[in-house]
């Protein structure tokens, strides 16, 4: 090979190895009790957390778009939003179970109490989420007679935490409110002026991610 040739040949070398390079970058640098996870440190209870949600089906590593980086609780909390979120989409509380099961898991393998609390706080929003989905909502209105352009307050519960839910009396669209995380609302209406007098009727409230409804008889009166 001649002078010439040889600086040619090396450089050809290097972009043949480059794309390896950049395709096996290292692992970082961990301290303590964290290993590398995903090329990020995690503590061995978020990593056994992860791979257990994992094996059943509700991949953390992609619901959380591979920002698995923090302490234990932030993965916790971040995990019951995300089983929550796909609740809300598929209208199913089979997320919210996996995540409650591999916390109860982490719960009992944890190796500080920190770790330990985390897990449990997380476990009990999971289970409480769970809960106020598979309730039936229910609602109470007073008084339930009423004049149009009159108040009548009207209070709901076990609606999906933090959803919309849409008031009607009858079938007239009267406010939409957000309920709290707990699935519970509480707002007064004003009875519309098209309500029929002496009109046998309800008032309904229908959460519009959840899909529950939930009715109250009412009559307007003349």
């Amino acid at each position: 090979m001649s002078r010439h040739t040889r600086p040619a040949a090396i450089l050809l070398g290097l972009f043949a190895i480059s794309p390896l390079l950049v395709a096996c970058p290292s692992s970082p640098s961990c301290s303590g009790s964290q290993r590398p996870y995903n090329n990020v440190c995690l503590d061995t209870v978020a990593i056994t957390y992860i791979e257990c949600t994992k094996g059943r089906g509700f991949d953390l590593t992609t619901e959380l778009s591979g920002k698995l980086g923090g302490t234990f609780k932030v993965i916790a909390d971040a995990s019951v939003e995300a089983a929550y979120k796909q609740t809300q989409e598929e209208n199913t509380v089979v997320a919210l179970q996996i995540v409650s099961d591999c916390l109860k898991i982490a719960e009992s393998s944890a190796d500080t109490a920190a770790n330990r609390s985390a897990a449990e706080e997380s476990r009990q929003r999971a289970d409480l989420i769970r809960q106020q989905v598979e309730e039936t909502a229910h609602i109470e209105i007073a008084p339930n007679q009423a004049r149009a352009g009159q108040s009548v307050l009207v209070s709901g519960t076990s609606f999906y935490p933090e959803e919309t839910v849409a008031i009607y009396v009858h079938a007239t669209l009267v406010t939409q409110i957000k309920v709290d995380g707990q699935g519970a609302f509480s707002a007064t209406i004003t009875v519309p002026k098209n309500a029929l007098p002496g009109f046998q009727t309800a008032i309904t409230v229908t959460g519009e991610t959840s899909a529950k409804s939930a009715q109250a008889p009412f009559e307007a009166l003349q």
